[in-house]
């Protein structure tokens, strides 16, 4: 199983590559790789970005998007480490931009997948806070590829339309007890200068 960090996306709302922010004196993408480590869960862990960002990586594991699917967004970046490995029998995916994602979390989420794969067949197993899926936090089966591979050749490269076609089930994000942002993405500056605020009097 291969754990795939999304860190390709533009960022002009936060201003600044969010892979390089840091939280605790960490950068986002090396505490996530930490977190993924440590559940002992992968057999590697791959950071998909792109060819400005790829240099900036202080690690090995790196997948940039091929051309024809470059700029399509997280999809492009899902199916570029999926087509790189495609022995591989399940794939975690999280952005970058929640780096507060905790091991319990991870683990949770992988055994509500197994519960689930083999009455439900499962394709996508994600969290969903609200009744809204999290799609970028989530398990995707190889089988989720040619709807991936079908999006992008569209003009909808959005997550919703691979999700809404294949066996897809989420999990609440309040099943986990934890920290209120675990889950939460860093999208502006402001988002990250809230997170510490509420870390600093937790």
């Amino acid at each position: 199983m291969k754990a795939i960090i999304l860190a390709g996306g533009q960022s002009e709302r936060f201003g600044e590559p969010k892979a390089f922010a840091q939280i605790e004196s960490q950068t986002f993408y090396k505490r996530i790789i930490d977190v993924l480590e440590a559940t002992n869960m992968f057999n590697q862990i791959v950071i998909s970005t792109n060819e400005q960002l790829a240099s900036h990586f202080d690690y090995p594991n790196i997948v940039i998007d091929d051309d024809q699917n470059k700029d399509k967004g997280p999809l492009a970046g899902i199916r570029s480490v999926m087509r790189q490995y495609e022995d591989e029998e399940l794939f975690f995916v999280i952005s970058v931009d929640t780096p507060m994602i905790t091991q319990k979390a991870i683990s949770k989420l992988y055994q509500f997948m197994i519960e689930h794969l083999i009455e439900d067949q499962l394709d996508i197993a994600g969290f969903k806070d609200n009744g809204r899926p999290i799609p970028t936090l989530a398990f995707y089966s190889p089988h989720a590829l040619q709807y991936i591979d079908e999006a992008l050749a569209s003009d909808d490269y959005s997550l919703k339309n691979v999700y809404t076609k294949v066996e897809s089930d989420w999990l609440d994000v309040q099943a986990i007890e934890s920290t209120s942002y675990w889950y939460k993405n860093i999208n502006y500056q402001q988002d990250l200068n809230d997170l510490k605020q509420v870390m600093m009097n937790r």
